[in-house]
């Protein structure tokens, strides 16, 4: 992959790109640091019966969810990997070929913990768990994140599937959506925090599940339109996310520097491919 065509992609047509994919074993690091911190969690929160949850897989959360208050427990502040975790992560393959692709960039701090924020997901078999269609940008736009940036800079999102059901279960997406910049929503208090609320009728919107096989990765545009889908599996789906800032004369390198125009035909990815 020549290094700003991952950016073309995400400036082009669609808005997204799935060219990056985790190794088998930095998936399972990942998938354990994620369990990690899960046990922990729950073993602060309902001591007694953590044990449960230690004898299961992550995947199988949904069989004893009920025995916490869901919503309280889990809290974006709660989810956010520790320090030690994220400089492992940035170590990852992937991670380096991020770097080649994207150039310079730092991750949000939305949090304001003093580090870089990968913070992961929990989606219940058949719940409402998932986000609600949005663009990123919306949130920003708010003051949801605070200020993170004091230079010139384009957002990037990261979104990587950890625990799913190729077709049953992942990220939706909106295609091209970015391009439009007149979506119709409005702001609503939910848990303390501004979020925005999508006024568009679902049934109006070219939605796209994506082929999201564990250790997949979607790179997408900071105004795509994306949110969370229903989980048809029987599973609990996982996944990893974080925001990239990248200072516009990084993009702007690498724009420049791309020999030529190249799409990319989204229609041979496939559940396998």
């Amino acid at each position: 992959m020549h290094q700003s065509e991952l950016i073309k992609d995400i400036n082009g047509e669609n808005g997204y790109s799935l060219h990056l994919k985790l190794s088998d074993q930095d998936l399972s690091i990942i998938q354990k640091m994620i369990r990690i911190q899960f046990l922990y969690r729950l073993q602060l929160l309902i001591p007694k019966e953590v044990y449960l949850f230690n004898n299961i897989e992550i995947a199988r959360y949904h069989e004893f969810s009920h025995l916490i208050n869901h919503a309280e427990a889990w809290p974006k502040y709660a989810r956010v990997l520790p320090r030690e975790a994220v400089a492992i992560i940035k170590e990852m393959e992937f991670f380096k070929k991020l770097k080649m692709a994207v150039g310079d960039f730092t991750i949000s701090d939305e949090e304001s913990f003093g580090w870089e924020n990968i913070y992961w997901r929990l989606v219940r078999p058949g719940n409402s768990d998932y986000g609600s269609l949005h663009a990123d940008k919306w949130f920003w736009d708010l003051g949801s994140y605070g200020k993170v940036a004091d230079y010139p800079h384009e957002r990037l999102k990261i979104w990587m599937a950890v625990h799913t059901v190729c077709g049953k279960n992942g990220l939706r997406v909106v295609p091209g959506s970015h391009r439009k910049k007149d979506w119709k929503w409005h702001m609503e208090m939910k848990n303390g925090l501004k979020k925005p609320v999508l006024d568009e009728n679902e049934d109006s919107l070219d939605l796209e599940l994506l082929p999201t096989e564990p250790g997949q990765t979607v790179v997408f545009h900071d105004e795509l339109i994306h949110g969370g889908a229903i989980n048809l599996a029987d599973k609990t789906r996982v996944s990893l996310e974080f925001t990239l800032l990248v200072p516009l004369d990084t993009k702007e390198k690498l724009l420049n520097s791309f020999p030529r125009k190249k799409e990319i035909n989204y229609d041979k990815v496939s559940c396998h491919g």
